[in-house]
């Protein structure tokens, strides 16, 4: 039985598709929520109330006299799939996010001309210029933060919300390149060696591409372990099935 104030990740193996559930108690069902809200909060900062679906588990009772009986409301906080929320106008977000893009580029006193626009169901901001190095940050660091801000300014409080990519000269492209190949390379030094090996920390999306170049490897196996921001991917050789 799920005790209140559980925060539970529940994670298929593919780091954008984790989901993450909790249940809260208070004297109120208007508390408990909030409550269940803040909970989630302390994994995923900037989740939006309209991205939560609550379930009351139990409505709570005043009890009798001296309190007798008295029990709490008990609330159950989701957040919800991409796909279980409404949707957005993607030209419209592509013209927030390249406004929202440009103006920091230009705040931090960088030179360089944003493009933005539809990528499948995704928004995309391109930005180029002479030197965008310090834009990039080391291991993308710096263009991985402008993304992830970038994603909550043109997402706002509605619930769906669409993928948003900032790129800079084609990194990111280079990027996966070089995470393909080190997907490989470990899998090669796995498979040699018969011992598994942790990566080093990457982002959510980062891993990702480690995953999914390695998914369907006959001799390996992925899963990322630790806690952001030190989670990482961790290949090993495949446990016998059954």
């Amino acid at each position: 039985m799920t005790e209140p104030d559980d925060l539970q990740p529940v994670d298929d193996g593919e780091d954008d598709d984790t989901e993450f559930a909790t249940i809260a108690g208070a004297a109120t069902i208007p508390e408990a929520k909030r409550k269940a809200l803040e909970q989630l909060r302390k994994v995923v900062p900037y989740v939006n109330e309209a991205d939560v679906d609550f379930v009351v588990m139990e409505e709570g009772s005043k009890g009798g006299l001296f309190g007798r009986g008295k029990s709490e409301a008990r609330v159950e906080a989701r957040v919800l799939p991409a796909g279980e929320r409404p949707g957005g106008d993607l030209q419209l977000d592509a013209e927030v996010l390249r406004e929202f893009v440009q103006t920091t580029v230009d705040l931090m006193g960088i030179e360089a001309y944003v493009g933005a626009g539809e990528a499948g169901e995704a928004v995309k901001a391109d930005i180029s210029g002479d030197d965008l190095g310090i834009l990039i940050g080391r291991h993308g660091a710096t263009i991985d933060a402008l993304q992830y801000i970038a994603a909550i300014v043109v997402n706002g409080d509605r619930r769906e919300r669409c993928q948003v990519i900032v790129d800079a000269e084609g990194y990111r492209e280079r990027r996966e390149v070089a995470l393909s190949s080190l997907a490989e390379r470990t899998a090669q030094k796995v498979v040699r060696d018969g011992a598994a090996i942790a990566l080093q920390p990457m982002t959510a999306a980062e891993r990702k591409v480690i995953h999914l170049h390695l998914k369907d490897h006959p001799r390996v196996e992925t899963v990322s372990e630790g806690n952001e921001p030190f989670r990482a991917v961790v290949v090993s050789l495949q446990r016998p099935s059954g």
